[in-house]
């Protein structure tokens, strides 16, 4: 088998990005599924306890997903007990959400499962070797 060009190789990594990241999102569906949580809910709870109050559109920004999409995953999460919604003190006509303490509970729960889920991902490649790829990540993320 002859040697790749480097647009082939450009290519492959990209894929293999790709494959690895819908590996992991499929892992990690699975494995929450008896809690009735998706990863992308996950990231957008995720993202309310980094940002707390934040407003729906931001939310959206924040987690690359339309305002809809947003939307109708606050209501779920509102529907589950995980956050609660309530106005911006500074704006009325904001609507800013919170986690609850269930929604909290949730996270600490989801995040062994990260580590699990990263553990198998990670099996058998060293630490060096994992710095090296998040360098050329964090290198190659700048470039776009």
């Amino acid at each position: 088998m002859g040697k790749l060009t480097r647009d082939a190789e450009m290519r492959r990594a990209a894929i293999n990005m790709k494959q690895m990241l819908i590996a992991m999102r499929n892992r990690m569906d699975v494995r929450l599924r008896d809690r009735k949580v998706t990863s992308a809910q996950l990231r957008l709870l995720r993202e309310l306890q980094v940002l707390p109050g934040i407003s729906g559109a931001k939310l959206a920004r924040e987690c690359s997903i339309t305002p809809q999409t947003a939307q109708a995953m606050l209501v779920r999460s509102v529907k589950a007990g995980w956050i609660v919604r309530g106005s911006d003190p500074e704006n009325n006509r904001l609507v800013t959400a919170r986690l609850t303490p269930a929604g909290e509970k949730l996270l600490t729960y989801a995040e062994e499962i990260v580590r699990e889920v990263e553990a198998e991902l990670w099996a058998g490649v060293t630490g060096q070797e994992l710095r090296t790829i998040s360098e050329i990540l964090e290198r190659s993320l700048k470039n776009i």
